[in-house]
């Protein structure tokens, strides 16, 4: 598991977002979801494509 920090939307609270390795072996790649919700607000956000 890696950490990723991603800003909310609209308070631009500062959100830790786990993500999974993608493959057995890789630790490069990470998979995170797509939608989350801000832990400050509640707002619902998507993660940005990177």
């Amino acid at each position: 598991m890696e950490d990723f920090e991603f800003n909310c939307w609209r308070c631009w609270e500062t959100n830790v977002i786990q993500g999974r390795p993608k493959g057995f072996w890789t630790t490069t790649h990470y998979e995170v979801p797509s939608e989350w919700d801000c832990w400050s607000c509640g707002a619902s956000n998507s993660t940005p494509d990177a």
